[in-house]
């Protein structure tokens, strides 16, 4: 695995020993970014019909997009771009 390589155990180490400390002083500078997305397809994956019958459903057909959310989450409360 990964986490049980030389130089990652011995980067964490250095996390450890030097960043933490340093964060817990400061939890200002400390924030965390997440992203989340949404699709406009809006059409169910999946379906139930009776025992070996097909499941007819109609799809919207058209130009389907994404819409993606950033936001940066300080110890203090939301931000978005």
């Amino acid at each position: 695995m990964e986490c049980e390589r030389a130089d990652i155990a011995a980067a964490r180490q250095v996390w450890k020993r030097s960043r933490q400390p340093r964060i817990r002083r400061q939890p200002g500078r400390l924030v965390l970014v997440d992203e989340t997305s949404v699709t406009t397809k809006m059409t169910r994956l999946r379906g139930r019909s009776l025992k070996e019958q097909w499941l007819k459903a109609m799809a919207p057909f058209g130009h389907w997009g994404t819409q993606t959310f950033i936001a940066a989450l300080p110890y203090d409360g939301l931000t978005v771009p």
